[in-house]
């Protein structure tokens, strides 16, 4: 199952500077956090009016299976954080118990999430 939400997918961005980097990779984690703890309303506060009107947290609970076959979180494997056309993109790899997931997590300049993919 995929969770696909309105939003640009990364793809031959510009890197950022390591501070810009760090806010978002942080922003991005509690993301893949609250998805973890099942905190869909928490997630969906941060929205853009795009992505409010797309995803509820009802449909984004539909990710929770995928999640708990997942097992149990462990680590943030990888990052990445490129910024194009005033969107700021983070690549998050996550590794669990029983899988890895790729979290992809778009953030507009207001710094609402635009766009949202896991896979």
């Amino acid at each position: 199952m995929r969770i696909f939400l309105t939003g640009p997918l990364v793809g031959c961005g510009n890197q950022v500077d390591d501070a810009t980097a760090q806010k978002y990779s942080d922003k991005a984690t509690s993301i893949v956090t609250k998805l973890n703890a099942g905190a869909y309303t928490d997630i969906t506060k941060q929205f853009d009016a795009t992505m409010k009107a797309n995803l509820s947290a009802t449909q984004l609970a539909e990710i929770q299976p995928i999640i708990e076959k997942s097992g149990t979180f462990k680590k943030i494997e990888k990052q990445s954080v490129e910024e194009k056309d005033g969107m700021t993109t983070v690549i998050l790899v996550a590794k669990y118990q029983n899988d890895k997931r790729v979290y992809t997590i778009s953030y507009n300049e207001e710094n609402q999430i635009s766009g949202l993919y896991v896979k």
